[in-house]
């Protein structure tokens, strides 16, 4: 398994086990979206072939684990009027399928990209800030959104409208943080510049739970552990990392660090955790006992701030030797189509597949990876030619979902 980690504008790739063994030299791959352009947000998609990154170049581009570059959206030659004029902060694929991915920047503009047809289908007012947080449920029913205003919106993927808009309940502080729980449709919890953490049940007016200035300076990351929902870690520029469980609602652990944590990423088994600083380091930590880092990563140099950390998934969907391609690897491949989680809003005519050409402006700094990287930039990618497949992913991590019994987001009035 590999972990992303993203600093200025240098994109890098460890070997996950021995980084946090720390092991010498686990970087496997490395590469710049834009040379001389930062970098803000990572995400693996469900395979664990793709990496996404976006930042201020204004598009999301799509990496082989390799280092070779798979495509971007918006593509060069694409509609105007899917071409961005906005620095693009926060990333998301949708929680069943790596069909779809949302975004969110300056351009006050959520929108919703179809990875199958490299199109924007779907485009999500109602911000009037910078975007600094996207993120689909766990079912895919909804898209929650924060804003740099302290706006929290909920839109319904079945119709495109906001079904909920809060703001943050005490100072209305930026709002930096957003991370749905990986079980409950409606459990989602926000931080910001204050460094306050509200925990909110998505059809309620107010948090469930509030941490007023657990951090001394803005939180710089947050999120559920996947084995307990009650569970939440975060970091901030306060050089602390603090661990919550939700049924007492109080931090019960905290740690320092010698420098500020500035990104955060937890491990699907739960426990472990990977906390990016601003001198370039990478922190991993078991949150159950340990108060001393397991390991720590020199990943960039230390100047750079590590903006963004992401795992890959201990179970991605699976891809056979014999049917991989770069299509397969970003959707999967056993044959089944992907639901569609929104309306399709494009006519029948604009449903062709343009080819994926390579930007010129992207190159891959790696130069095990420079062959290969000329190589894929006289060839077309997600090509044309043949049926796009898509694999039917597997069901989110099981658990009881109190809330949806008794308070579906379906019936909750825009506030």
């Amino acid at each position: 398994r590999l972990i992303a980690a993203c600093g200025g504008d240098n994109v890098k790739l460890f070997d996950a086990a021995a980084a946090s063994e720390g092991r010498a030299d686990p970087c496997v791959s490395q590469f710049l979206p834009a040379p001389g352009v930062q970098v803000n947000a990572l995400r693996w998609n469900h395979t664990n072939h793709v990496l996404a990154s976006s930042g201020e170049d204004r598009r999301i581009s799509l990496w082989l684990k390799g280092g070779k570059l798979l495509g971007s959206v918006p593509q060069l030659e694409s509609d105007p009027a899917d071409v961005l004029d906005e620095s693009i902060l926060a990333i998301n694929f949708s929680s069943k399928s790596s069909r779809y991915l949302c975004s969110g920047g300056t351009g006050k503009v959520v929108r919703i990209w179809d990875m199958q047809r490299k199109k924007c289908i779907k485009s999500l007012k109602g911000h009037a800030d910078t975007i600094t947080g996207v993120m689909y449920n766990c079912k895919d029913e909804h898209l929650a959104s924060i804003s740099s205003r302290g706006d929290l919106i909920i839109y319904s993927l079945a119709s495109g409208s906001r079904i909920t808009e809060v703001k943050d309940p005490f100072n209305q502080q930026v709002l930096r943080l957003l991370e749905y729980s990986r079980s409950s449709r409606n459990l989602l919890v926000t931080a910001g510049d204050d460094g306050s953490l509200h925990l909110w049940d998505t059809t309620g007016r107010s948090p469930k739970a509030s941490w007023i200035r657990q951090h001394l300076a803005p939180a710089s990351g947050v999120g559920f552990s996947f084995s307990n929902e009650k569970v939440i870690v975060s970091v901030g520029f306060d050089k602390r990392l603090h661990t919550y469980d939700t049924s007492v609602k109080k931090a019960v652990h905290s740690l320092s660090c010698d420098a500020p944590f500035s990104s955060l990423a937890l491990k699907d088994d739960g426990w472990t955790v990977a906390a990016g600083t601003t001198n370039g380091r990478i922190m991993f930590y078991d949150i159950r006992t340990k108060v001393q880092p397991m390991a720590v990563l020199r990943a960039f140099n230390p100047s750079e701030a590590v903006a963004s950390v992401c795992w890959q998934r201990t179970n991605p969907v699976p891809i056979s030797t014999s049917s991989w391609s770069p299509d397969v690897a970003l959707l999967g491949a056993n044959g089944e189509e992907t639901p569609a989680i929104m309306p399709d809003p494009l006519p029948a005519s604009g449903r062709n597949r343009p080819s994926f050409g390579r930007p010129e402006s992207l190159t891959v700094a790696n130069p095990r990876n420079a062959a290969a990287a000329e190589e894929s930039s006289n060839q077309s990618v997600w090509s044309n030619s043949g049926s796009f497949i898509l694999h039917s992913s597997k069901a989110t991590p099981s658990g009881v979902d109190d809330m949806e019994v008794f308070s579906p987001l379906v019936d909750v009035q825009p506030i």
